[in-house]
Parts: structure tokens; sequence; C-alpha cells
């Protein structure tokens, strides 16, 4: 469900760097791109558990 938000909140700050103001563009993009680094970080920590 995160990737799902993340995949729309990129779509909206590429809406809003095409319509938009400069500055808030890049705010958002700022803050899709911590929240792309939160997310991926929470999941590259889990440990697998495989059994072959």
């Amino acid at each position: 469900m995160e990737f799902t938000a993340l995949f729309l909140a990129t779509a909206i700050v590429m809406l809003v760097a095409w319509r938009g103001p400069r500055p808030l563009a890049l705010g958002l993009f700022a803050t899709v791109m911590i929240a792309c680094v939160a997310t991926y970080l929470h999941h590259a920590t889990d440990t697998l558990k495989l059994s072959f």
C-alpha cells in the first residue's frame, strides 16, 4: 500500500512541477524522496525467512 501512495505522490509532484510554482515542486519532490528512502530503509532491514 505504501508503494501505491509513493507512486501517487510522485504523480502529483510531476503535475505540480508541470503547472505549479518551482519552489513548491522542489519542496514536494524533496518530501517524496525522503519518504522513498525511508520506505527503502524500512524494507531493506527486514530479514528474509528463507527455507531451502
